[in-house]
């Protein structure tokens, strides 16, 4: 979805960003499924520059990119993100989200972005690859100040999918 949105400049310019996906600061909360996977293909076929990754143990922030193959490899040894010595390692985890990047991506659970932050988020762009993660309000709000927002049902339909199909066949 990312990389489709980034093949229309008019999207893009509506975002006040340009050019493609490469060099892009992105913010990405959750580091499971959704988030570690996605992290690792903007990372190592994008060139995008991952500049946090949020936790529900705290957060961990670096400017100049966390590689997630070895943050991955920092969470099996440890368990948790807390400790990775190539980023900062933040407490309050939630608080950035309203850290100044390019791309927001919620990849974790609804409800994070509300009418209580909503006017503290920076990105351009948020890209919700979680279910329900900005809030019918906070959405609002977003869109008129000029946000640019990628629907969760347009994010992560393959996987609502495959699960319907998993459901169905009773795995």
């Amino acid at each position: 979805a990312l990389r489709e949105f980034f093949r229309h400049p008019e999207d893009v310019a509506r975002a006040h960003l340009s050019g493609g996906l490469g060099g892009k600061r992105v913010v990405i909360q959750g580091f499971g499924n959704v988030g570690s996977h996605l992290a690792r293909f903007l990372q190592e076929e994008d060139d995008v520059r991952v500049i946090a990754i949020i936790e529900k143990d705290g957060a961990v922030v670096s400017e100049k990119g966390i590689v997630i193959a070895h943050l991955a490899e920092h969470i099996r040894e440890h368990g948790t993100i807390k400790g990775f010595p190539d980023a900062h390692y933040v407490e309050d985890g939630h608080a950035m989200l309203e850290l100044d990047c390019d791309i927001l991506i919620p990849a974790a659970v609804e409800a994070q972005i509300t009418m209580e932050n909503a006017d503290r988020i920076k990105a351009p762009l948020i890209a919700e690859a979680a279910n329900g993660p900005v809030t019918y309000d906070a959405d609002q709000y977003l869109r008129e100040r000029g946000t640019v927002i990628l629907p969760d049902i347009f994010m992560n339909a393959g996987g609502v999918t495959v699960s319907y199909f998993e459901w169905i066949k009773n795995l």
